[in-house]
């Protein structure tokens, strides 16, 4: 790869693992964080790509323009879960178990584009995996709360790898600042319809909530997650997926700087094993002749 793909990944991976903290520090109920949150970086984007957006929309077929907004959705549900998870369970453990979708990445690869692991790369997946394992045995005494917690977390698995597919079968089809436009706001209206259905209020929180808020917009949405998205125009699917298991190892060293929560001997052996099984698959990406021919050099 080169080394714009890594600086990519790099911001994509950091902005996301920072995520843990601003959220912890953000005192209001997942739905208002999560839909701020989305409200936000499609505002701040839309300056920039409002004409984009418009030229995207004219351009695209209903059927793209569906499945952009449905992964836009995902993207929400995603968001709603992981934060929800937060409230009952550890950093380390909800970030580790939000994180354990590549598998399905894998095989949905595979399906769509023949993406083949090599044995190496399944090593590599595994051991991540197998880190994931360790870091959750944790938490895992800890009681019914930090049970609901993991689910939670384990749930936001689902839509994170929908919108990942999705994300690839569009890089082709429209440009990444109007496709992000549009992924974020379509997440922000269905989190914003949650939000007032379910009766929450928008105001009244301290102003450090707001704070967080903002640079979750900016720092985790904008930063992170678009780094992450534009480094799937440039390398499989598969590939992005094993990267952002790096987020937990930086979640939980930022956790620990910022919030003051310990580092378990099973948290730091499983977060060494999930550093090993990233380096070993994107040492061993799947390449196939479709993705010779897509990918820019």
């Amino acid at each position: 790869m080169k080394a714009k793909t890594y600086l990519l990944l790099l911001l994509g991976v950091f902005g996301i693992a920072a995520a843990s903290v601003f959220t912890r520090l953000a005192d209001a109920p997942p739905v208002i964080i999560t839909s701020l949150r989305m409200l936000a970086a499609t505002l701040l984007l839309m300056p920039f790509a409002a004409g984009p957006v418009y030229q995207a929309v004219k351009r695209l077929s209903r059927r793209n323009l569906l499945l952009i907004i449905l992964a836009g959705f995902l993207v929400g549900i995603d968001q709603f879960f992981w934060v929800s998870s937060l409230e009952y369970t550890s950093i380390a453990s909800s970030v580790i178990l939000v994180t354990s979708h590549p598998v399905l990445v894998a095989v949905m690869s595979y399906i769509m584009w023949r993406e083949r692991l090599s044995p190496k790369a399944i090593g590599g997946v595994l051991a991540a995996f197998g880190g994931m394992a360790l870091i959750n045995l944790a938490t895992a005494q800890v009681g019914e709360q930090a049970f609901l917690g993991n689910i939670l977390a384990l749930a936001a698995t689902i839509p994170t790898t929908g919108y990942l597919i999705i994300g690839r079968q569009m890089r082709n089809r429209i440009d990444f600042l109007p496709y992000i436009t549009l992924l974020y706001g379509s997440a922000a209206f269905i989190l914003l319809a949650g939000a007032f259905i379910s009766g929450e209020e928008f105001s009244g929180y301290p102003s450090t909530t707001y704070l967080m808020i903002f640079l979750l917009a900016v720092i985790s949405q904008l930063v992170g997650h678009s780094s992450l998205n534009m480094a799937l125009r440039l390398v499989p699917a598969l590939v992005v997926s094993v990267a952002i298991l790096g987020e937990p190892v930086g979640a939980i060293i930022l956790g620990y700087i910022f919030l003051g929560e310990g580092l378990t001997l099973n948290e730091f052996l499983g977060g060494m094993l999930v550093l090993a099984g990233i380096l070993v698959v994107m040492l061993n990406q799947p390449r196939t002749e479709k993705m010779e021919a897509e990918t820019p050099h």
